[in-house]
C-alpha cells in the first residue's frame, strides 16, 4: 500500500488508529521494535507450530496454527484487497474457493500481543464489522505484512495545515 497516494482523511484515520495501538503496546518505539523483530525472522512467525512468537519486550500468541498454503492465500488476498478494495472482486471460481477456505480457516483466529508489564492487546485477523464485506485487520497487515517504512510513515504522519 502506498501511504503517500492516500487521501488526507484516510491518512489521518490510519495514523490515529495505529498510534492508539502503538500506545497500548508501550509507545511508538516498542511497537516498531515488535515489527522489526517479526521482519528479522527468516520464516514468517505465523507458521510456528507453537503458535507463539517471543520478541524482546514480550510475546505474541494466537489460538490456531496456520499452515503455509493458508498464509500464501492470505498474502494473495491481501494484495488484491489493497489494489481493488475487495479480495473477492473479479476472482475466478478456483481462486474464489481458495479465498473462501482461507477466510473460513482464519475467521476465528485471534492474535494476542502481550508486552511485559502492560495489558495484552487482542484482535481478530479478519474484520467482519461490515456485513457481506470481510477485510483483513489493519493492525494485522501492519505488523505481519507491510514493510517497516509504511508503519513509520503512518505513525509519524502530521496533518497538513
Amino acid at each position: 500500500m502506498n501511504f503517500n497516494a492516500l487521501d488526507n482523511s484516510v491518512k489521518q484515520a490510519m495514523h490515529e488508529e495505529l498510534l492508539q495501538y502503538a500506545n497500548q503496546l508501550g509507545g511508538m518505539n516498542f511497537f516498531l521494535q515488535l515489527i522489526e523483530s517479526i521482519k528479522a525472522e527468516k520464516v514468517n512467525p505465523l507458521l510456528k507450530q507453537s503458535s507463539t512468537f517471543h520478541y524482546p519486550k514480550g510475546k505474541i500468541t494466537w489460538n490456531k496454527m496456520i499452515y503455509k498454503p493458508t498464509l500464501t492465500a492470505l498474502f494473495t488476498a491481501l494484495k488484491k484487497e489493497d489494489k481493488q478494495g475487495d479480495m473477492l472482486q473479479g476472482t475466478n471460481p478456483k481462486e474464489y474457493k481458495k479465498i473462501m477456505n482461507m477466510m473460513k480457516t482464519l475467521k476465528p483466529l485471534e492474535i494476542s500481543i502481550e508486552p511485559e508489564e502492560l495489558e495484552p492487546l487482542s484482535f481478530l485477523v479478519l474484520d467482519t464489522s461490515q456485513e457481506k464485506k470481510t477485510k483483513i485487520s489493519f493492525l494485522f497487515k501492519v505488523i505481519f505484512f507491510y514493510n517497516i517504512g509504511f508503519a513509520k510513515q503512518v505513525l509519524t504522519y502530521k496533518k497538513e495545515a
